[in-house]
C-alpha cells in the first residue's frame, strides 16, 4: 500500500463518518441543546466512532507494515495492537464543537464543526497507530544493532494541500521526527536538528497536534534520504525560513503585540510572527498549500 492509496482509503472512512454524524446531529441541533442532550448525541454516534476508529487503526497498521516491508522485507512484522477507544476521552475531545451546537437556532457551520471534530477523533486513531508502531518497533532496532548500524525509524507529517493551514505547513517543514533506539524521547539527527534551528524555534512538541479538518497524514520513514514527502517538506522549509526572515525584520523594526486574549499587549514570539507572515502570504495568494502537498487525496 503506497501513501496515496492509504490517504484515499482513509478519506473514504472519514467521509462515511462525516455524513452519518452530521445527518444525526442535524436532528438534534435545534432548539438549544442541553448538556444531557449533547451527551445523548455523543452516545448515539459513539458505536460508529468506535467502528471507524478500528478501521482507521487497521488501515494505519496495514500501511505501516507495507512501507516497512519495502525497506526491511526479511524482518518479522511489528505486532502492534490496534488503538483503542475511550468514551470519556471522546467526550472531552468533542468539547470544542459543543458551544455552537448548544446554541438556540445553531449557526449553519455548527454541524460542519461537529462533523470535523468527530472525523478528527477517527483519523487520530490511524495517526497514533503509525506513531506508536514507529516508537515500538523492536525488530528493526534489533536488526540494526546486530549489524552495528545507526537505527533509523521515524515518521513525517505529510499534507494533501486540501485543508492545510499555516500551522500545518510549519509542522510539515520539520520533516521526519526520528526516535532513537537508545532514548525514550526525541533523538534528532543532524539534518532534523538543523531544520529546527533554521526555523527559529523548536516546535517538536506540537508535531502530534491535529486540528479539526486537518488533512495531514502520518508517513513512516526508515531512511535518511528519499522518504515520501521529502521534497514537499523541503519546499515548506524554504518558505518557512523566508517567512522567518520577514518576522525577524518586523521584530527588529515594529514588533507586533497580541491585540486580545490572555497575552494582550505582549509581543508576539518569533514563531507566532512567522505564522502570521505565512497566513498573509496564503491569503494574498503569494503561496498556495498545494505547493507543499505530497499526497493526492
Amino acid at each position: 500500500m503506497n501513501p496515496n492509496e492509504y490517504a484515499a482509503q482513509q478519506a473514504y472512512i472519514s467521509a462515511q463518518v462525516m455524513r452519518y454524524v452530521t445527518q444525526l446531529g442535524g436532528f438534534m441541533a435545534r432548539p438549544a441543546m442541553s448538556p444531557s442532550a449533547w451527551l445523548n448525541l455523543l452516545s448515539l454516534i459513539w458505536p460508529t466512532i468506535v467502528a471507524a476508529r478500528a478501521q482507521a487503526s487497521a488501515l494505519g497498521r496495514t500501511f505501516y507494515d507495507s512501507q516497512r516491508a519495502e525497506v526491511y522485507p526479511d524482518l518479522p512484522i511489528n505486532p502492534r495492537p490496534l488503538e483503542g477507544s475511550d468514551f470519556h476521552v471522546f467526550v472531552r475531545n468533542m468539547e470544542p464543537a459543543r458551544a455552537k451546537m448548544s446554541q438556540e437556532d445553531s449557526p449553519r457551520d455548527a454541524l460542519a464543526r461537529f462533523g470535523l471534530q468527530a472525523v478528527r477523533e477517527v483519523e487520530n486513531a490511524g495517526r497514533q497507530q503509525i506513531i506508536h508502531a514507529v516508537a515500538n518497533d523492536d525488530p528493526i532496532v534489533e536488526a540494526q544493532e546486530a549489524k552495528d548500524e545507526k537505527v533509523i525509524r521515524g515518521w513525517a507529517r505529510v499534507a494533501t494541500g486540501s485543508y492545510t493551514c499555516a500551522w500545518c505547513l510549519m509542522l510539515v517543514s520539520r520533516g521526519p521526527v526520528y526516535l532513537g533506539a537508545d532514548k525514550a524521547g526525541l533523538d534528532l539527527p543532524d539534518d532534523t536538528a538543523q531544520r529546527m534551528i533554521a526555523a527559529g524555534e523548536d516546535v517538536s512538541d506540537h508535531m502530534q497536534e491535529w486540528h479539526a479538518g486537518c488533512d495531514c497524514k502520518v508517513v513512516p520513514v526508515f531512511k535518511d534520504e528519499g522518504w515520501f514527502g521529502q521534497e514537499a517538506a523541503d519546499r515548506a522549509l524554504e518558505q518557512w525560513n523566508d517567512a522567518t526572515r520577514e518576522a525577524r525584520r518586523i521584530q527588529d523594526n515594529d514588533p507586533t503585540v497580541h491585540p486580545s486574549g490572555r497575552n494582550k499587549g505582549q509581543e508576539m514570539t518569533l514563531n507566532q510572527e512567522t505564522l502570521n507572515a505565512l497566513r498573509r502570504r496564503l491569503k494574498s495568494g503569494d503561496i498556495t498549500m498545494t505547493e507543499f502537498s505530497a499526497l493526492a487525496a
